[in-house]
């Protein structure tokens, strides 16, 4: 039986060895015997499910570029002695010739899939057994203890015996409710296998799951990690009959945009609701303050997010919201797709003004300029609703119906005044500026009479060189928009790389930071955190949101590439990225633009030219596509300064 002895030393620390105390006595054996003791209990907890875990091997499995690949293995555990298997989602996620499930005494036999659980990242697979498989029996409810014990078990081809991991609990409700997370170190021979407690009862199912940002190549790439996820065994059990029918699960969608950037600040309002969602249907409005879900309080974003994660499509949930000084009951059916999101925008600028929202400058050629906005209005109400701050309009306008129309009021002087906007769509050629920015990129060379300067900023536990070129009076002269410029691997000087945008940075009022690659061969993915460390703190010294940051490279592919992932990953710190068309795009999970964080990407692209491959579905996840002239200094900048358009 293969342990791994690591992680089982590492056991002997803390709360762990507590727990196994209270279960093993040894007050006053001698360290060995102590040893021998967890080791035996270990391996007792893992006998008990061991001869349920197979090894599935994926024969010819179909790579993107249409060759085949080497199988691959990972592992399943049979529910259901008439050879139902659960096993991850590596087994479906790419298509291959044929499913061979091997037993614990070499048997082999063919298996297909039957269901999967899209939500969970597991697959459902049946095979036809001659005689009954030994199997797990999935229990109907689980009661886990954050710092437990936890095994893992596994399949290692070739091994007689299981492959075992161990570590404790580390957390409960993990990815938004969906998951048990243990500090075991587990690989994709776990991912399908049981994880259970230091007495062998089943608490869930090893899945390659990661967090939304989390940046990694593929499923597996947090194997070894100690950080591993594990559907619970209670939740698998309530959907395994449907999953048996050949029904598929899919995550709940209900169609709220949040009203808050931090989910952690206090307050559940909503800033907007998607046209054609289950939340339109069941009558939510903006500025609805969620008090329950299906009878359980919140009162932050994140219990929001985490209590609607446990939902599949299809369920029926109810909500307990507060309406002005009213309490309304609404209850809806939550589906499995929401028409793509399709970025709106008026063409208006604002501030925040004496706790109202000021138009600042209007687009020529827009909606709002359609409906006669003008510099100083004051934007009061949005179909009949309070417009709270600049994030709640910019979302609510975001995600409205391109097919219909938004009644606002405003104020002009003493005067109250309505009128109904379009939208536009946020993708195709680059936006006009404001008046005065065309103006002055079109005037003699002039520029601002300001200070700019050179500055350098340090990241702790970073090794990226970052020069930024901002105003020197930021009070004088602030800033319309940041730029972050990834260097090319082996340009180390960030300040030299700065040169290029000096000038058309002064034309349009935004300041450009430069980085430099740690290794001088190539960038890595987990520069990208660093990057947007870099982004939200310039941010934050510039008085700037995410809604005026950007993401570019230098010159090079890898440069541009990198970028992607920055603004796929760190979507908290940039709202868009501009890239080349003939990058290699990095392989990174691509999930439906998010309304709350939304990104947008600019490509050189002529108003006829069709999208690069890599590019072709990024419509159809809500991406808007904004095509530019090319990756000139004044293009680009020209890009990030619309990017705080409403």
């Amino acid at each position: 039986m293969n342990i791994d002895r690591k992680s089982l030393i590492l056991r002997r620390l803390g709360v762990s060895c507590f727990l196994l105390l209270l279960a093993f006595p040894v007050v006053g054996v001698a360290e060995d015997d102590f040893l021998l003791t967890e080791a035996q209990a270990v391996r007792k907890a893992a006998d008990q499910v061991a001869p349920a875990v197979v090894r599935v091997e994926l024969v010819g499995v179909a790579e993107s570029t249409g060759e085949v690949a080497a199988d691959a293995s990972t592992v399943g555990t049979v529910v259901d002695p008439d050879g139902w298997i659960v096993a991850s989602s590596l087994v479906g996620d790419r298509p291959s010739a044929s499913i061979l499930i091997v037993s614990a005494d070499g048997t082999r036999q063919t298996a297909k899939i039957v269901a999967k659980d899209l939500h969970r990242e597991w697959v459902l697979l049946k095979t036809e057994p001659k005689e009954p498989m030994a199997a797990v029996k999935l229990p109907t409810s689980i009661d886990p203890t954050v710092g437990q014990y936890t095994v893992a078990v596994g399949r290692v081809e070739g091994a007689a015996e299981p492959a075992i991991s161990v570590g404790i609990l580390s957390a409960v409700g993990r990815l938004r409710g969906r998951a048990l997370q243990t500090d075991a170190r587990v690989s994709p021979v776990y991912y399908g296998g049981p994880l259970v407690d230091i007495r062998g009862n089943l608490l869930g199912i090893l899945v390659p799951a990661m967090p939304a940002a989390a940046g990694a190549d593929e499923k597996s790439g947090w194997y070894d990690s100690g950080i591993a996820f594990a559907i619970p065994a209670d939740v698998i059990a309530a959907r395994l009959e449907k999953m048996k029918a050949g029904e598929d699960v899919q995550a709940g969608l209900l169609g709220i945009v949040s009203g808050a950037s931090d989910p952690f600040v206090l307050g559940t309002k909503i800033d907007a609701v998607r046209p054609r969602s289950p939340a339109a249907r069941a009558g939510f409005l903006p500025n609805d303050e969620i008090l329950e879900i299906n009878g359980t309080p919140v009162k932050y974003q994140y219990q929001v997010r985490q209590e609607m994660g446990r939902f599949d499509a299809g369920e029926s949930v109810s909500f307990k919201v507060r309406r002005e000084d009213k309490t309304v009951d609404l209850q809806t059916e939550l589906t499995d797709s929401i028409p793509p999101l399709e970025m709106q925008a008026w063409g208006v600028y604002v501030k925040e003004s004496e706790g109202e929202i000021e138009v600042v400058a209007i687009e020529p050629d827009s909606k709002a300029a359609a409906a006669d906005l003008a510099p100083g209005d004051r934007l009061l109400q949005l179909a009949g609703q309070p417009i709270r701050s600049i994030d709640a309009l910019r979302n609510q306008v975001a995600i409205a119906d391109p097919e219909g129309g938004l009644e606002l009021t405003y104020r002009r002087g003493e005067s109250e005044m309505t009128a109904t906007l379009g939208t536009q769509p946020v993708a195709g050629m680059l936006s006009k500026l404001p008046e005065q920015e065309k103006a002055k990129e079109a005037g003699s060379g002039e520029q601002k009479p300001a200070e700019w300067s050179v500055s350098e900023l340090t990241l702790t536990d970073a090794a990226n060189s970052i020069s930024y070129f901002s105003p020197t009076d930021l009070e004088k002269t602030p800033v319309e928009g940041l730029l972050i410029v990834l260097l090319d691997p082996g340009k180390k000087e960030s300040e030299e790389g700065l040169e290029k945008w000096k000038s058309a940075a002064k034309k349009y009022d935004v300041a450009v930071a430069v980085v430099a690659s740690a290794s001088e061969q190539r960038w890595t993915p987990a520069e990208a955190q660093d990057i947007g460390r870099a982004a939200a703190q310039l941010g934050k010294q510039l008085n700037l949101t995410r809604n005026a940051i950007g993401v570019s490279g230098d010159s090079q592919g890898p440069s541009f590439a990198m970028a992607l992932v920055v603004a796929i990953t760190q979507k908290e710190a940039v709202s868009g990225v501009a890239t080349t068309t003939d990058i290699k795009p990095p392989a990174i999970r691509l999930r439906e633009n998010d309304p709350e964080s939304s990104l947008q990407i600019a490509l050189p692209l002529t108003v006829k030219a069709e999208l690069p491959p890599w590019a072709g579905g990024l419509p159809r996840l809500g991406f808007p596509i904004v095509r530019i002239s090319d990756l000139t200094p004044s293009s680009v900048l020209h890009w990030v300064r619309t990017l705080s358009r409403i």
